[in-house]
């Protein structure tokens, strides 16, 4: 072999040698390159994994969690106020229906007492009706008012006081067996009072409910027993 062919040899081997530097760097610059995107690209997915959780756990906890047992618990109770609040703002009816049921526990003579015909009330008690008319029943009752009792003659209510069979007789005109509200008095002519003592009933032309020439001026005041109707004057003779 001539020198000529040994500088060739000696060129391509330089050549070979720089070509698999050149490779070689080319390579390691590409790994280089490629690692740290790869972190860079596992970074993120290793970021993210948290949040897709989270994301995953959060509206797991909204559809299963507490937070919706308590949003169903929440609309659950509004639910049961717009029942109960018509049940609250109507907390004041709640209170009007329980005054009812409380008014409604009272006998026939406490309920008359309570509408303020305290004069009947208190002659009835005389006449010893209270404990009578406390049980059984249902009666209904027509109640003179106070200035009805007022406007008889002076020493009139004394008398009846001291004559209580007198008075029993007289107030039990005023008692009927059974209930009668103001509607089913529209619907009869008379009523047997407990006295045996017919009581004549009809309605105006302007729809007033009268028993004998009294009207009935406070209808339908409900007792645990019974019913008490408020008349403007005594229409039984105080000498039965």
């Amino acid at each position: 072999m001539g020198g000529k062919d040994i500088r060739k040899s000696g060129t391509l081997v330089v050549l070979l040698l720089t070509i698999l530097v050149i490779s070689g760097c080319a390579e390691n610059a590409q790994d280089n390159k490629t690692g740290p995107e790869n972190e860079e690209r596992i970074t993120p997915v290793e970021d993210a994994t948290p949040n897709v959780t989270e994301q995953v756990t959060e509206p797991a906890s909204e559809n299963t969690g507490e937070g919706s047992m308590s949003g169903q618990e929440e609309t659950s109770m509004d639910e049961g106020k717009e029942v109960i609040i018509p049940d609250e703002e109507n907390s004041d009816q709640g209170n009007e229906t329980s005054s009812e049921n409380l008014d409604n526990n009272l006998t026939i003579i406490q309920t008359a007492e309570g509408a303020g015909y305290t004069t009947f009330a208190s002659l009835a008690r005389d006449a010893g009706l209270e404990d009578i008319l406390s049980k059984g029943g249902p009666y209904t009752v027509f109640a003179p008012t106070d200035i009805a009792f007022e406007s008889l003659p002076e020493g009139t209510l004394d008398d009846l006081r001291n004559d209580k069979e007198r008075l029993n007789r007289v107030l039990t005109c005023y008692v009927i067996n059974g209930e009668y509200m103001a509607s089913d008095l529209k619907n009869v002519d008379t009523l047997d009072s407990l006295e045996t003592e017919k009581l004549t009933v009809n309605t105006t032309t302007e729809g007033q409910i009268m028993v004998e020439d009294a009207i009935i001026t406070e209808p339908d005041i409900v007792a645990g027993n019974g019913v008490v109707h408020g008349i403007d004057k005594l229409v039984i003779p105080l000498e039965v």
